[in-house]
């Protein structure tokens, strides 16, 4: 069967007919023949009159006629295969549809940027309003093609359709008018179809900040739609926002969709370099040992001030990555500009990645920002496989200013298996400033890691706190795991066990403290609190980095807390109260540890290394374990001594125990060495 596609031939009552794509030149070259025939406008018969060429001017806004644009088309569409047309302009203006354009069916670059009056990377000078027509279609036939320097508005679905493969579309408005002004389209802004792959919409040659390939804004639908395509790049638009990238101008969906198996597509990239100054992005200063450096990825997209999510991926689509991209900000990053959802949304759509550097960079050249948005700044449900590494979320572009999403930084839920959220040194993220948390774990997810993140505060700088915790983890999947991050600043708990949550591992971590854990930035509540049910977690381990161990210090309230009706939880190889290094105090506000509500079984310490725990330093008692409380084990931990076993004490007691059957022993209080017999 042959492929088809729609061809509207003027005065044709049955318009929309639909035909074999390999018939569509041999249609559009007898047209002449038939608008003779019929007494239609001339155009068609000089289209049909004209031989192949390689060059069309447009010279007239009519709608037809000799020299339209319409006579253009259906000239190019005549040409002979293998020929390469290019529809130059000589005129300035609205072109106003009566019907619908004819598709667009040989391989044509529509060059609005020869029009008069064009500037080099000014906006189109030439314009298509549909009024209330099919938009422009690149269809069968069209591969190669280019749209360059137009304004096209008020289509009664899609401003732009691609339907074959390598068009380039750039230099565009696409829903916005000559001057600026929305224009938008009835339905997407641009869709490409599962029969194009390799398109380019939008790209940045130059490789200069702040270039704008195109404008695609103001749109019922979604700014861009990939439907089933694949291997296309989007790159240096702007999407939901005016030229300036300074105000809304929200395109009604999403501002980019991904649907219906789109893969192997690019959004943004990955270049970092300023090519005027050599500077390159740097924005921690080389991880603050030099003052930063902030230059605009010029590749990303500032993807803003949609209806629905900034970005959404969605059925089946994988092997989609992000770089550079400035998702619900203002062009700077660092004001806000938010999309109404969330920044970008992967819903059951396995091994798509949001990527901002490499392990051989620094931390975040090419990162996403996705800050400032009306619900999480990433939402990952039912997906596995999916990559985060060397993103910010909630804080602007500059690592400092606070732009929170108003739900979460970064939501995992659904049944999402493996996501990996950072790695090694540079590829952590930043995820602070968020209204909720800086990352929940929720539903079923499993196999979850978040490593290297800075949850509450900046890039190795100060807090920039969360509005509830750090990490909040309440999926029951298992598995999961929050290794070598700092959660810091935050207004309520460094991390949370919460729900149901089981089988999370902790380690290691510095809850309470700078990233060099020898100075107080404290979380506004606990360092860890482990409430609800929860169940068959571990804090601590032997995973090691430059984290030696679990380190939750300074806090606000208590180091550790386990309530509700947790239980069966272990906590070993870590410290409470002291600084990283386990020499100096730097003490939780409240106490070290603290057991209360109905928890039962967990243990505190225990295993054959000692000390299992230092709880020392800290403002009240060492470990409390309080009525209701049962079964609970507290052993083999130094309290009030450093990790030499001298004095650290606490400024109460010890151990306070006045719960049921629960076991204190063999916990050293009193320093080994020395002729002291007590730290009091």
């Amino acid at each position: 069967m042959h492929d088809t596609t729609r061809l509207r031939i003027p005065g044709r009552q049955a318009r929309g007919l639909r035909l074999p794509a390999h018939r569509i030149r041999h249609i559009a070259g007898i047209a002449g023949c038939a608008a003779v025939l019929l007494g239609l406008p001339g155009q068609a018969g000089a289209a049909a009159r004209l031989p192949a060429a390689k060059t069309l001017t447009v010279s007239s806004l009519q709608d037809t006629g000799t020299g339209t644009l319409r006579w253009a088309i259906y000239a190019a569409n005549a040409s002979a295969p293998g020929t390469s047309v290019v529809i130059d302009f000589d005129v300035a203006g609205v072109i106003t549809l009566d019907t619908a354009l004819p598709v667009v069916a040989a391989d044509t670059k529509v060059d609005g940027l020869t029009a008069p009056g064009h500037t080099a990377g000014g906006p189109p000078v030439v314009a298509i309003d549909c009024n209330g027509q099919r938009g422009l279609v690149f269809g069968p036939g069209a591969a190669g093609s280019q749209l360059l320097g137009l304004a096209v508005g008020r289509a009664r679905g899609a401003g732009v359709t691609l339907a074959a493969s390598r068009v380039t579309v750039t230099d565009d408005y696409i829903g916005v008018d000559l001057k600026g002004h929305a224009f938008g389209n009835r339905g997407p802004g641009i869709v490409a179809g599962a029969r194009s792959s390799g398109d380019l919409i939008g790209g940045n040659p130059s490789g200069e900040p702040g270039v704008v390939a195109n404008l695609i804004s103001a749109n019922r639908g979604a700014g861009i739609v990939l439907t089933g395509s694949s291997h296309d790049t989007i790159a240096a638009n702007r999407i939901g926002t005016n030229a300036a990238g300074t105000a809304r101008m929200g395109n009604g969906g999403a501002g980019i969709e991904l649907v219906r198996r789109a893969s192997h597509n690019e959004i943004g990239g990955t270049e970092y370099t300023d090519p005027s100054t050599g500077q390159a992005n740097n924005p921690t200063g080389d991880k603050g040992t030099v003052p930063p450096v902030f230059v605009t990825p010029p590749l990303g997209n500032l993807i803003s001030g949609n209806g629905a999510d900034g970005v959404l991926i969605a059925g089946g689509s994988r092997k989609n990555v992000l770089n550079g991209n400035f998702i619900g900000t203002a062009a700077s990053g660092n004001s806000a500009l938010g999309n109404r959802d969330n920044g970008v949304r992967i819903d059951h759509a396995p091994g798509n990645s949001l990527i901002g550097c490499k392990f051989v960079q620094n931390p975040f050249v090419y990162y996403n920002v996705l800050s400032g948005n009306g619900a999480d700044g990433l939402r990952v449900t039912s997906s596995n496989s999916v990559v985060v590494q060397g993103n910010f979320f909630g804080i602007g572009a500059n690592n400092a200013t606070r732009l929170g999403n108003r739900r979460n930084g970064i939501l995992v839920d659904g049944t999402s298996a493996s996501t990996q959220v950072g790695g090694v040194i540079p590829l952590g993220n930043v995820s602070a400033g968020n209204g909720r948390n800086g990352i929940e774990v929720a539903g079923r997810a499993r196999g979850f890691v978040t490593f290297n993140t800075f949850g509450g505060l900046a890039a190795f700088g100060g807090a920039v706190p969360n509005g509830n915790d750090g990490v909040l983890i309440t999926s029951t999947g298992g598995d999961n795991l929050a290794r070598t991050n700092v959660l810091s600043g935050n207004r309520r708990n460094g991390i949370e066990l919460a729900g149901n949550a089981r089988g999370v591992t902790v380690d290691p971590d510095i809850v309470g403290l700078d990233t060099s854990g020898k100075a107080v930035l404290p979380n506004g509540g606990d360092g860890l609190l482990i409430d609800g049910s929860a169940h068959g977690n571990t804090i601590g381990g032997s995973l090691r980095s430059v984290i030696p161990q679990d380190t939750f210090s300074g806090n606000r309230g208590h180091g550790v807390v386990i309530t509700g009706h947790a239980h069966d939880n272990r906590v070993f190889s870590s410290f409470i109260g002291a600084e990283i290094l386990g020499l100096k105090p730097l003490p939780n506000r409240r106490g070290g540890v603290l057991i209360t509500g109905h928890a039962f079984r967990n243990l505190i310490g225990g295993g054959r290394t000692v000390p299992a725990n230092l709880i020392s330093g800290n403002i009240g008692t060492g470990v409390t374990l309080l009525a209701g409380t049962s079964r609970n084990h507290v052993s083999r931990n130094y309290i009030g001594l450093d990790r030499f076993g001298r004095c650290l004490p606490n400024t109460g007691r010890p151990v306070v125990d006045i719960g049921r059957r629960n076991v204190v022993r063999d916990n050293r209080t009193r320093p080994v060495r020395g002729r002291r017999r007590s730290c009091r």
